[in-house]
């Protein structure tokens, strides 16, 4: 199976003048746990999660509302191409130490695929799995 049949479509995302305060904020409102760093037409600068916020607000005493994200992102962030196996996403995925991979199309940003697509696409195979398996042993 192929990253473009699993990833999330629906791309959200700062420029990296963005204010700590104005991404936390947008994260909230999508209630999601990272964001995308892009510059206009949809370029990957970075990632930046909410633990990036909590450490650089908490630990290092910033300023949410002057502290930029490309302050503080994730340069360079580990992507992946819409045409890679999903079996190569995950093995990506497990030895980047990442939940989230941006998904990547002439160096523009087309989805991203996170460890929750995945999960939720192998629960939903398993399930159909174990539906064959009691239709079976029901004939048998």
């Amino acid at each position: 199976m192929k990253v473009s049949k699993l990833m999330n479509r629906e791309i959200v995302s700062v420029l990296p003048t963005a204010t700590l305060h104005d991404a936390a904020l947008k994260m909230k409102e999508e209630q999601i746990g990272s964001i995308l760093i892009c510059e206009e037409g949809w370029r990957l600068k970075g990632i930046l999660t909410d633990r990036d916020i909590g450490m650089a607000v908490a630990a290092d005493f910033k300023d949410p509302k002057t502290t930029f994200a490309s302050d503080i992102m994730k340069k360079e962030p580990v992507t992946i191409e819409s045409d890679a196996d999903i079996d190569y996403a995950l093995r990506l995925m497990n030895k980047s130490i990442v939940r989230r991979l941006p998904v990547c199309e002439n160096s523009k940003v087309i989805g991203v695929l996170s460890t929750s697509d995945v999960a939720t696409e192998i629960k939903d195979e398993l399930n159909q799995f174990i539906g064959l398996e009691e239709a079976f042993a029901k004939h048998h």
